[in-house]
């Protein structure tokens, strides 16, 4: 490492954390949202996904009851309740908003890196992933 630039070490830190983010963040709209044969548990799990925490972040008082009465519950008619109040909320268009400025950023930022290459090459992994 003697004689290289370590700030090209920061950069691509920061990089592969914003990636592992925008990963974590879709997981958890794929999770509810993503093929229904392979969905996931999040919601009657009581996990800290990005949906509830946004849907939290934008929904009103009603709203927010409704969502402290039906999350974590393990009856299908609750998660039925928390996933028509997601769809209420547009947090699937929420997603895709964040998801295109998520990834213009990235590209932003890798487009100056001398690891360029493979840096897009991960994010081509899992940009619009489906599973």
């Amino acid at each position: 490492m003697a004689g290289e630039n370590l700030d090209n070490h920061v950069d691509v830190k920061n990089i592969l954390l914003e990636m592992g983010t925008y990963f974590q963040v879709q997981d958890d709209c794929l999770d509810c949202f993503g093929d229904p044969e392979i969905i996931g548990t999040d919601i009657e799990d009581f996990k800290c996904s990005w949906l509830v925490v946004k849907g939290m972040e934008i929904c009103n008082e009603e709203k927010k009851k409704l969502l402290h009465e039906n999350y974590g519950k393990p009856d299908p008619a609750n998660e039925a309740q928390v996933k028509a109040l997601y769809n209420d909320l547009n947090l699937q268009g929420v997603f895709a908003d964040y998801e295109s400025k998520t990834y213009e950023k990235l590209i932003t930022s890798i487009e100056d890196h001398p690891s360029k290459a493979v840096l897009k090459s991960f994010l081509a992994k899992i940009y619009k992933r489906q599973k």
